[in-house]
């Protein structure tokens, strides 16, 4: 049988034993803090992730399910830092690109190709180290937390917007210096650009 649903604003389709497996890992559970809280975070952009690739057939379905499992395990042993699933599942810069055009042609994100000028919001990241932590280890940056209302974060993964805005906001609530709720704006940032980004913002040096 094959069931629908909806999720981080885009319709997926789920009737394949493969698909069934990866819902178990899509409950996102933002009250945890800190490193644990995380490292959740990135499992549920992964499995979102997985999914909506698998329903365009951008993914292998006879592999997906493991390959997620080896992204989970790789979090938890602190590895792939900064690099997000995308990286993880399409090591491979052509394929990378294609399977990113796809994605922002659903998504229609603004694809910022200023993004590694813009410096880090290092008084931000000093003030809300558990938002640090979380953008780091989902593959994210804060572009700009300037102003109390608004907030721009990117990525490589069109898809990771929806569930950082959410669990930054959760993340806020705890801050009395946040009087209202943000309204967050999340924009592509191009593979090609993101080592720098993450030598900048993370102090990372890995070679994608």
């Amino acid at each position: 049988m094959t069931m629908k649903l909806n999720a981080g604003g885009t319709r997926l389709r789920l009737g394949t034993a493969a698909d069934s497996r990866l819902t178990t890992s899509t409950t996102l559970v933002p009250q945890e803090p800190g490193h644990v809280g995380a490292r959740v975070l990135a499992k549920t952009i992964a499995a979102h992730t997985v999914k909506i690739l698998l329903d365009g057939e951008m993914l292998d379905p006879t592999t997906a399910t493991d390959e997620l499992l080896k992204y989970g395990i790789s979090l938890e042993q602190g590895l792939n830092m900064g690099q997000g699933i995308m990286h993880f599942l399409f090591p491979d810069e052509g394929r990378l690109a294609m399977v990113l055009n796809w994605l922002n042609s659903r998504t229609s994100l603004h694809v910022w190709e200023i993004a590694h000028r813009i410096p880090p919001p290092e008084a931000f990241y000093k003030a809300h180290p558990e938002v640090f932590e979380a953008c780091k280890v989902c593959g994210a940056v804060i572009l700009d937390a300037s102003t109390s209302s608004t907030m721009t974060t990117g990525s490589v993964n069109p898809l990771t917007g929806d569930f950082l805005a959410s669990w930054i906001q959760t993340q806020l609530e705890y801050d009395p210096s946040e009087t209202h709720p943000r309204f967050f704006f999340h924009v592509a940032v191009p593979p090609r650009l993101w080592p720098g980004i993450m030598r900048s913002h993370f102090r990372l040096d890995h070679v994608i």
